[in-house]
Order: structure tokens, then sequence, then C-alpha cells
């Protein structure tokens, strides 16, 4: 993502909204953690360590604003419309805030389901 001040320009890249999204991600009810977007190598979801969140996240730039793919492990026991829905909109609005960006789409793509103890 690219953006020009008077001062000069802007670049972000996409590991960093990909991380920044992650870290949204996790912070939200119902989700375990990040799952990598390549799932079915093993047939199980594994679970991604903080500094590979962007490995379950792409990123997509296009003229109107950006998508993006969010793959995730929700709770075992928790209502996945809603908790899918309040991860899009969390995800929405700390994004927007920090990069101040238009969001084309957010989608959530549900790799597994984990009980927690």
């Amino acid at each position: 993502m690219r953006s020009t001040t008077q001062l000069g320009d802007i670049s972000i890249s996409t590991e960093a909204i990909a991380s920044l999204a992650g870290n949204a991600a996790s912070e939200c009810y119902g989700i375990v953690g990040m799952a990598s977007k390549k799932f079915f190598r093993d047939g199980l979801a594994v679970l991604l360590k903080q500094e590979n969140y962007s490995k379950g996240i792409v990123v997509e730039q296009s003229d109107d604003g950006l998508r993006l793919d969010l793959y995730v492990i929700v709770c075992y026991g928790v209502s996945i419309t809603n908790v899918c829905h309040e991860l899009q909109e969390k995800v929405r609005y700390e994004l927007g805030k920090a990069l101040d960006v238009d969001f084309k789409s957010v989608n959530v793509f549900v790799q597994g389901v984990k009980v927690i103890d």
C-alpha cells in the first residue's frame, strides 16, 4: 500500500497489514488463533504463532480498496456466525484506525474448531 503526503511517500507492506490484522483477530472472543491458509496438507489445522500471522492472512489491494482473507480456528461451543461477524468488525475498525484505509471486504474462513480446557 502506498500513499503520498506533503512530507513524502508512505509505503506499508502487506505483511505489516497482515500482522496488524492477526493481532486484532487474536484478541477477539471465540478465536483460538490463526491457521495456515494451506489447511489440507495434513488434514489438520495448525495454530500459527504470533510471528507467523501473515501466513494465515491474505491481503490483496485493488483500485477500490483492500481485501483481507482471514483463516482462523474458533473455540468449541461458541456461535461461529457471531464470532466471525465480530472478528470482521474488529479487524475493519482496528486497521481502519491504524491505516486510514477503506476495506472492500474482510472474509473469514474457519479452518477448524478446537476444545479449550
